[in-house]
């Protein structure tokens, strides 16, 4: 549980450093430690977000839905770059941009780090054998 947890954080802190690299109105300053600060709120910022969507109405589509996680998220990576020097974002348009760019990075990446992690699993269970 523990590696999990430290994976997906370390999957969020290269996603937001890909996207600070991508995006022009996206600034990440400081070093390693700041990187991980940032994407460290990132994250606590976003396993808040169902507290403020659930006081929302549903909405009927799945487009809308998108839309308003795309907003919420917008929103969070806004604010953690309000409250924090390590992360520069230059407008809410910018803030949206990085929420989608951060989201598919992340979803890619964790992806591709669980089955990594998956694949060690097997080795390790086959080796004991």
């Amino acid at each position: 549980m523990i590696v999990s947890l430290l994976v997906r954080w370390l999957v969020l802190t290269v996603a937001v450093e890909l996207t600070a690299w991508l995006l022009p109105g996206v600034e990440l300053r400081g070093g390693a430690l700041a990187h991980l600060l940032v994407a460290l709120l990132i994250g606590l910022a976003n396993a808040l977000a169902p507290l403020l969507t659930d006081r929302l109405p549903r909405p009927r589509s799945t487009v809308l839905l998108g839309l308003l996680t795309l907003t919420v998220n917008a929103v969070l990576i806004w604010a953690v770059s309000a409250l924090t020097p390590w992360l520069g974002v230059s407008g809410l348009v910018a803030a949206a941009a990085a929420a989608v760019a951060v989201s598919l990075l992340a979803t890619v990446l964790g992806v591709l780090a669980d089955r990594a992690l998956a694949a060690r699993r097997r080795r390790g269970t086959a080796s004991s054998r």
